[in-house]
């Protein structure tokens, strides 16, 4: 493949990214919003603990947060995708930005499972405390396995561009 159309592709991308970017927190929050306030039945919500729905503005605000966890670490990933992708755009191939862009793909995707816990956690708090009690749900799924597996896979590819970065430099002051 040349640089040019490396570059070509690249800026293909990087509008899905840019696109996906965007359309993560709008329809998270759109999907959140309309679940918990209106009882939308167009699209069946469900929760790490039971409610009755629609909740209260104080409660729907509340959990907000920690609903889009997993929104906010899918755009972290976009966002060193949008970063790594310029990159290549630019011509940057092997480079150690696109070493540490790697590298920070490979923790986001590691941390997966670990942030959904965290998130079915305080939204399962978030939203059962009722004065007296609080009721907790976790759960970890085959996607976030699955997930962190890619970053160790992603982790190592990292690695690999770490060496022919190095290498290139060798190269280049070789005569």
């Amino acid at each position: 493949m040349s640089q040019q159309s490396i570059g070509t592709f690249s800026r293909k991308l990087l509008i899905l990214f840019w696109f996906s970017f965007v359309f993560v927190a709008t329809l998270d929050t759109t999907l959140w919003f309309s679940a918990t306030l209106f009882d939308a039945q167009w699209f069946d919500a469900t929760f790490p603990v039971e409610v009755e729905l629609p909740l209260s503005t104080t409660r729907s605000l509340v959990g907000y947060l920690p609903s889009m966890f997993s929104a906010f670490l899918t755009m972290a990933m976009l966002w060193q995708l949008i970063v790594l992708f310029r990159l290549y755009e630019k011509g940057q191939i092997f480079e150690q930005q696109n070493v540490r862009c790697y590298k920070k793909l490979s923790y986001l995707l590691i941390a997966t499972p670990f942030i959904g816990v965290i998130s079915d956690l305080l939204l399962s708090l978030a939203l059962s405390y009722n004065g007296d009690s609080w009721y907790f749900s976790i759960e970890v799924d085959d996607v976030d396995v699955t997930m962190m597996v890619i970053g160790f896979i992603v982790r190592v590819i990292a690695v690999v561009m770490d060496r022919a970065v190095e290498l290139r430099e060798e190269s280049e002051l070789t005569i």
